[in-house]
């Protein structure tokens, strides 16, 4: 018996977070918020691989639902950003997403969260909250040929995919961006609102249920 009640605790610990989780599904909503990490457990999903899957899966179920009858996806964002590779699986799923995939920040957009957070068909922030734009980070490891590969493909990247993306999902001119791109551009969600990046500051708790 030593042991035993632990096990049984930890056991309907599991059981309850899986619960919650399933009823939040079911309400299609999607939380997003620690840091974006891949996993390095072969069994596990990563964070973004299971926000995927659950876009997919909401799509599928609305196949033959007309867009505009479809149930919104709300995602609830609070993050300092995190993994590229991961966070991109998440924008492209909202960018492909048929459902519409509202996108709520409850603390934080910042870095790749923030990338995450502007391609939502609607956006919205409570008030004070905040947000953060910046060039990201870069860790690269080999030979001086591999950081150097690595690196012009950062810097390609960062032009070909991360600008085109601020710049299609917000108001902010081209010549600012790449004038400021290597700031850490902090800002509030009035600031927020004013280049385009969201859509509303919440007033009412029942406009984000």
């Amino acid at each position: 018996m030593i042991g035993k009640f632990p096990d049984d605790k930890y056991r309907i610990s599991l059981a309850m977070e899986e619960y919650e989780r399933y009823l939040d599904e079911r309400d299609r909503r999607l939380y997003l918020t620690s840091p974006i990490d891949g996993s390095d457990d072969d069994y596990d999903m990563s964070m973004g691989t299971q926000i995927v899957d659950s876009i997919i899966a909401f799509n599928r179920e609305d196949r033959d639902i007309l867009i505009e009858e479809r149930k919104p996806i709300r995602m609830y964002i609070n993050s300092p950003g995190g993994d590229i590779i991961d966070g991109f699986a998440i924008v492209s799923a909202i960018k492909v997403s048929k459902t519409p995939i509202y996108t709520i920040n409850i603390g934080q957009w910042s870095s790749m969260a923030f990338l995450i957070g502007i391609t939502g068909h609607k956006r919205f922030s409570l008030p004070d909250m905040t947000f953060l734009m910046h060039d990201g980070h870069s860790y690269t490891f080999g030979t001086a040929n591999k950081v150097i590969d690595k690196a012009e493909f950062d810097k390609r990247y960062e032009k070909e995919v991360i600008r085109e993306h601020v710049l299609k999902y917000g108001k902010m001119a081209a010549e600012e961006y790449d004038r400021r791109v290597r700031e850490e551009i902090y800002m509030l969600p009035k600031d927020a609102l004013e280049y385009g990046f969201i859509d509303e500051i919440v007033k009412d708790v029942d406009d984000i249920l």
